[in-house]
């Protein structure tokens, strides 16, 4: 049995999906990953007996002949390997890769882990992506998604039909073994974390005004790429709000469970997710966690119990959020860790998710 993944980034395939790899290479399949190498990969190798084979994409571009060429390398490599399934994650594999499996008669399945600009966006050229995006997702036998309003979207839309589509409750899930509860930090103020893409739409305004405010009450740091993105946060804009001493900011980094053991509260005030794996990650390893109150994000929050929740694009929730959390006791905090690290072995335990990739494969092949 040959099962392949392909991704718009080597790294997404080796940072979340390492689970499924590592328990399909356990059943004894072979494995291929397929996806463009980037920078941030490097920090992982990947798995004992998965092979890696590196294509070239433009990830944000939508020039037609350089899509055209990447769909082209796909389809090639599909047809030397000719895999038993494919996976496929993210907007480019997605569509071409669909498409590339449809003529070679390869049963596939593709991930809508968020709906994105692409999908909330209502200009013509978002219009016309989507168009390309509902025609490719005639072929794939499954299509995965990480959170009920995404997943009745799409059928409301017409995107997608509902017999067609599967609702992963728990997102892709986390190894509970690899992230084992931290102990909780008595910082004489507390720590802010937020960890992602340094893009707008991941609420970065809204955490440098809540940085600025709370300036003296608690420490805001960021941590994460510059990503190639429209909605990217120029370096220069970053650099300027570190010169001021509202953030400290961290680069990329693969020790990512240092920074979070260091922190009091996890802070992800972004506008939009499919379920966020910073979140989940977080209650695992037993942090409490602020974040927006949308589809993505409120799944992992209790209100009151491991954490609050804000509204999207808002400072002044934002800030009266962290304002709740600043004023809680050491022994509130604590409660909220091991609330946050049950919640995570009731509804995100990886192997839940391994359970869906199987069924996936026995319904396919």
């Amino acid at each position: 049995m040959k099962i392949l993944f392909s991704d718009n980034t080597l790294w997404g395939l080796l940072n979340f999906r390492s689970n499924i790899i590592s328990h399909f290479r356990s059943k004894g399949y072979q494995v291929v990953l397929v996806a463009p190498n980037d920078v941030n990969s490097q920090a992982f190798d990947i798995p004992y007996g998965t092979r890696y084979i590196s294509v070239e994409m433009n990830r944000t571009g939508m020039n037609p002949i350089s899509d055209y060429k990447y769909y082209r390398q796909l389809k090639d490599i599909y047809k030397k390997e000719h895999p038993n399934y494919v996976f496929h994650y993210t907007i480019k594999p997605n569509i071409y890769g669909s498409i590339a499996c449809k003529t070679l008669d390869i049963p596939s399945s593709c991930m809508i882990a968020g709906l994105g600009h692409i999908f909330t966006s209502e200009s013509m050229k978002m219009r016309l992506i989507q168009r390309f995006y509902k025609f490719a997702l005639r072929y794939p036998q499954k299509v995965l998604t990480l959170n009920k309003y995404n997943h009745d979207l799409l059928i409301a839309r017409h995107i997608v039909t509902s017999e067609k589509l599967i609702l992963l409750p728990g997102g892709e899930g986390v190894d509970l073994n690899k992230y084992s509860v931290l102990p909780m930090p008595n910082n004489t103020q507390p720590i802010f974390l937020m960890i992602g893409r340094v893009l707008y739409e991941k609420g970065y305004s809204e955490y440098i005004k809540a940085a600025m405010v709370l300036h003296g009450r608690a420490q805001f740091v960021l941590m994460g790429p510059i990503d190639e993105h429209p909605m990217a946060v120029p370096r220069q804009v970053i650099n300027e709000d570190v010169r001021r001493g509202y953030i400290q900011y961290i680069p990329f980094s693969p020790d990512v469970t240092s920074q979070i053991a260091q922190a009091d509260c996890i802070v992800l005030p972004s506008y939009g997710e499919g379920l966020s794996r910073v979140l989940m990650e977080a209650c695992a390893l037993g942090r409490p966690i602020i974040c927006s109150d949308i589809a993505g994000c409120r799944e992992t929050v209790d209100e009151g119990v491991n954490g609050y929740l804000c509204k999207p694009a808002d400072e002044q929730s934002l800030i009266a959020a962290c304002c709740k959390f600043i004023e809680c006791t050491f022994e509130d905090r604590k409660a909220m860790s091991k609330a946050s690290r049950k919640k995570a072995e009731l509804v995100f335990d990886d192997r839940l998710v391994c359970n869906y990739y199987d069924r996936i494969l026995s319904m396919n092949l």
